[in-house]
This record gives structure tokens, C-alpha cells and sequence, in this order.
């Protein structure tokens, strides 16, 4: 008589492997207003004190990286891939279209990296010469799409989103305005519920540390969890969270073997 068994899977579907947990960085390297390099790092202090980088070109480059804005929208307990995004704008300097790259498991930036399978979306009516201004940032915390605003001398405030579709037609959006003002070349990150602020506060405006929050509620009323002394980096360099180099890839198996029956 023959008797089914079901295979193991605790070490697959069980436990923090079940969350993407947020092991790398990527930072890219501006050179003549380009990013051509984007670095993996392990953790954001390892970032901060340069330590462990490993380097991948871009090409073709992203040309005039100052303005533009790289994110994905991982989340913590996704079983699928995600997406990286990539803002452009026009000549009036506004931002005007958003292209969107599949981010594989083993290598989320590797699309972005070849410019490679992009669709892009349209931004219209945004503001003067249909867009939002390039000083912009968006970000993504796992579960809310967040532009950015930054109104020439500062950042003052977000827009929320619930879904990329809603802000590409900035629709049904939330309006939070700022505690304070973060600085104007400062940056934004997320990943995991938390977000992740550049200090601009090092020679010539360069990036000297990071400020953590635990929550985008924690970033609107200025109440910082960490902050995190940097190496100087470029004002103009990006800072892309990505989950676990293979993570998602163990979370798609996790689901197979977990189906799977061996009869013997």
C-alpha cells in the first residue's frame, strides 16, 4: 500500500524568511551628472561606512541623475517580484513620465541596470508644463506609493497614494504636510514600513549621514528613530532598497515544495 508523505518545508516557509527583509542597498555613482555604477551594500551602515560594495555598471547611463528618482515598491511579505521605477522630465524641468522595470529576485536592479523591458507611463496635468517638479522624490514603504514635495526651498510635505495606477493620474491621493522642512537636496527612501531621509548637511551639500524613522507618521512629525554618520556622498546619487539578493526566489520554492507530495 502506497503512502504519501509530504516534504519537508520548514526551513523554506517558516520564520522571518517569509519577509523580504531589506539586506541591500544600492547606491549609484554620479560621474559628469550620470549614474554609470550602482553599488550593492549590505545594510544602510554599510553604506554609510562604505564597507563591503559591490559594483555594477549601468549602461546605458542614467543621464542627469540630479533630477532623476529611482524606487522600487517591495513589500514585507511579498511571494512575487516587484518593480523598480525610474522618473524622467521634460524640457520645461518638470516630471512628466515614469518608467516602470520587472525587478527579478536575484538581481532587482538588472532591468533598471540594461534599460531593458521598460514601460513607460505618462504623467499630465501635473502643474506648469504637465509635470511635478523635478526637485521631487518618490518613494515606496511597502504599502503606500509617496511623492515627495519640494517646493524650492525645501521639502514640506507628501502626497499618498494607495496604488501606482493613482499616482500616475494623481488620484485619490492623501495630502500630509511636513513638521519641518527637511532640506532641499535631501533624499527619500523606504522600505519595510520605514523611511529613510538623507542629510545634505556635508561639504558642498554632499549626503553625511542618514536619518531612520520607523514609520512615514514618525517622518510628517519629525521624530527620528536613528541617525546614521555617513562617508560624504553625492548630493546626486540614489538610494534604492531592495530585499534580500534571492529572497523572493526562496519564497517562490517555499510555495512549490510546499504543494509537493512524494509517494513511495
Amino acid at each position: 500500500m502506497r503512502s504519501i508523505i509530504a516534504a519537508p518545508v520548514a526551513i523554506l516557509a517558516v520564520g522571518p524568511s517569509t519577509h523580504a527583509a531589506m539586506t541591500g542597498i544600492y547606491k549609484t555613482n554620479v560621474s559628469a551628472g550620470s549614474a554609470t555604477i550602482a553599488t550593492l551594500y549590505g545594510s544602510v551602515a554599510n553604506l554609510a561606512s562604505n564597507t563591503g560594495g559591490s559594483d555594477a555598471s549601468i549602461s546605458p547611463s542614467i543621464t542627469d541623475a540630479r533630477y532623476a528618482y529611482v524606487f522600487g515598491d517591495f513589500t514585507q511579505s511579498q511571494t512575487t517580484p516587484g518593480f523598480i521605477y525610474k522618473t524622467l522630465y521634460n524640457g520645461s524641468g518638470r516630471i512628466s513620465q515614469i518608467v516602470r522595470y520587472a525587478a527579478p529576485a536575484a538581481d532587482p536592479l538588472a532591468n533598471l541596470r540594461s534599460n531593458t523591458g521598460g514601460e513607460t507611463f505618462n504623467l499630465s496635468g501635473f502643474g506648469g508644463s504637465g509635470g511635478w517638479d523635478r526637485e521631487d522624490d518618490f518613494f515606496h514603504d511597502g504599502t503606500f506609493f509617496y511623492r515627495n514635495r519640494s517646493p524650492g526651498s525645501g521639502s514640506n510635505g507628501a502626497t499618498r497614494f494607495a496604488t501606482f495606477a493613482d499616482l500616475v493620474a494623481n488620484a485619490n491621493g492623501t495630502s500630509f504636510n511636513y513638521s519641518t522642512t527637511y532640506g532641499y537636496n535631501d533624499r527619500f527612501f523606504g522600505f519595510e514600513g520605514k523611511i529613510y531621509r538623507t542629510n545634505t548637511g556635508g561639504p558642498g551639500g554632499s549626503v553625511s549621514g542618514f536619518a531612520v524613522y520607523n514609520s512615514f507618521s514618525n517622518l510628517v512629525s519629525g521624530n527620528v528613530a536613528q541617525t546614521i554618520n555617513s562617508v560624504n556622498w553625492s548630493a546626486a546619487d540614489m538610494f534604492i532598497a531592495v530585499p534580500a539578493p534571492g529572497a523572493l526566489a526562496l519564497l517562490g520554492m517555499a510555495g512549490v515544495v510546499g504543494s509537493r507530495r512524494t509517494r513511495r
